[in-house]
């Protein structure tokens, strides 16, 4: 699978061996005005609208006023295997990509753009913007009709990362948002979703009605009624319109870093665990995988218990 990204052309970085994209700082603002375009149309929901208002709400940090450009990437990313043990039955769930070691990998990736932009002077920091609608007006990736973003190589086996650089950028390589030719004839995705999420009439998902909103992506919140537990496979998000994707037929079986959950952390963790009661050892385990961080202490322990009911339920 790693041959297969490293075919790609990376990028105006030098170096950097991961596909990515620059643009002037000053995008951030063109994709405000999108999405409150998209809002203000109907096309986005006051649930999914908000999230993304708490992104531009944030004032730049201190140290990214000097911004020039914005970088964008695609790391490689598997899908990762979770087993557990309830009633004396071991269980195997998988988590889609982008979500283990998230944050682990995008200080990495931090870190090593900097080190190949310090010789010429130049620094670059996170930045916190919509990054698929920046992966996809850079140019780097294309929608599927499942909303998600495709990048050559890769198919959406990656995870995007984002960061102001004072890097400056001349070629504005700016697109309007484009598909997969091959959306237009196949409906595999839509098919399979069986929350009709995936509409075939229009080109925007119905967000509120997609399994991985109320799975973690855009944090931890309650199952509403209407979500049949059945529907429900992953232990993180929900991986069913991309792999039955043909976008993704070379990578549906990566699937790298095992993690085990033993019968009494699955017992602990359904039993409602809080931060004060989280025992050292599983903290630490939860901390390595990076779901901590990525969702925050408590919204992580919530997640879990609610999904681990869902899956023991069906032993």
């Amino acid at each position: 699978m790693r041959r297969q990204a490293e075919q790609v052309i990376h990028g105006p970085v030098s170096g950097l061996p991961f596909p990515h994209r620059v643009v002037p700082a000053g995008r951030r603002e063109d994709l405000r005005r999108e999405i409150e375009a998209m809002h203000g149309s109907g096309r986005l929901s006051d649930l999914i609208f908000q999230s993304y208002a708490r992104i531009f709400d944030c004032p730049l940090p201190e140290d990214c006023a000097g911004a020039r450009s914005l970088i964008v990437g695609a790391l490689a990313h598997p899908q990762s295997r979770v087993t557990f043990t309830w009633a004396g039955t071991r269980a195997t769930v998988l988590i889609p990509p982008s979500y283990v070691r998230y944050w682990e990998l995008t200080w990495d990736a931090e870190d090593l753009l900097n080190r190949l932009l310090a010789p010429a002077g130049h620094w670059a920091r996170f930045a916190r913007v919509p990054q698929k609608a920046l992966a996809v007006h850079s140019g780097l990736a294309r929608y599927g009709r499942n909303n998600i973003a495709y990048v050559p190589g890769l198919g959406s086996f990656h995870m995007l990362v984002s960061y102001y650089s004072s890097l400056p950028c001349d070629d504005d390589g700016w697109v309007e948002p484009q598909f997969l030719e091959r959306c237009a004839t196949c409906t595999a995705c839509l098919r399979a979703c069986p929350t009709d999420a995936i509409p075939g009439d229009r080109e925007v998902l119905r967000q509120d009605r997609c399994l991985t909103f109320y799975s973690g992506y855009s944090g931890p919140q309650e199952l509403p009624d209407w979500v049949d537990p059945d529907w429900i496979e992953c232990l993180v998000g929900c991986r069913r319109c991309q792999i039955v994707c043909p976008e993704n037929r070379a990578f549906r079986e990566w699937i790298e870093d095992d993690w085990e959950l033993t019968q009494e952390e699955t017992e602990l963790l359904l039993g409602g665990l809080t931060a004060a009661t989280l025992p050292p050892a599983l903290h630490a385990k939860l901390d390595r995988m990076g779901l901590v961080e990525f969702f925050g202490l408590e919204e992580c322990l919530q997640m879990l218990a609610s999904k681990l009911a869902i899956l023991t339920s069906r032993m």
